[in-house]
């Protein structure tokens, strides 16, 4: 009799929370749905790029929007994202719209743990996946050190210098060997902070 009572209590809960319970755009597909789709083919010979990356990229065109006015510049970051959920919406935001190159700038929202724990090999991995199917669609890579952050004001109390030491040296070793990747590092920070 007990378990008579709890199947049925278990199926009301689904049949009332069912209704409730509404689909999550994790990767937020979304975002750029619209204008992907009304995106025009590149023309023969333009050098289309697109910016693949968090608010930074996001903001990029917003604060500087003559960088991207006039040319084949396309942006598509996404403010406070991870490397798992860009390369979710790689195919969508990339690979579909036939970019000759596509920028990555990526990391600094993982090591803040936005969408969970995340190890440095967890975030190179990501990003190697994505450099891959770019890669695989005939798409030039440029790869962007994360940049430096003393902390977090949205997740305080990370110390992340250590972290994004650690991802921008472990991403220029990966990448050293990688010669369609070009990758942009910045040495410099990585050289002041060892002296």
């Amino acid at each position: 009799m007990t378990q008579f009572i709890l199947k049925y209590r278990f199926l009301f809960f689904l049949i009332i929370m069912g209704g409730n319970i509404q689909a999550q755009d994790w990767p937020n597909f979304n975002k750029y749905q619209n204008q992907n789709a009304i995106l025009a083919q590149p023309t023969a010979g333009q050098k289309r790029i697109v910016f693949m990356g968090d608010s930074i990229t996001e903001f990029w065109s917003i604060i500087n929007p003559d960088y991207f006015s006039g040319k084949p510049y396309i942006n598509r970051g996404i403010s406070g994202q991870t490397t798992p959920q860009m390369l979710l919406r790689f195919r969508a935001d990339v690979i579909a719209l036939h970019p000759s190159a596509v920028v990555i700038l990526a990391g600094i929202n993982d090591i803040a743990g936005n969408t969970g724990p995340s190890t440095i090999e967890m975030i190179r991995d990501n990003i190697l996946s994505m450099i891959e199917l770019a890669k695989a669609n005939h798409i030039k890579v440029i790869i962007c050190s994360v940049l430096p952050a003393y902390d977090f004001p949205w997740k305080p109390n990370q110390e992340p210098i250590e972290k994004i030491k650690a991802l921008n040296e472990i991403l220029l070793i990966t990448l050293m060997g990688m010669t369609s990747c070009i990758s942009i590092i910045t040495r410099l920070w990585l050289m002041k902070e060892k002296d």
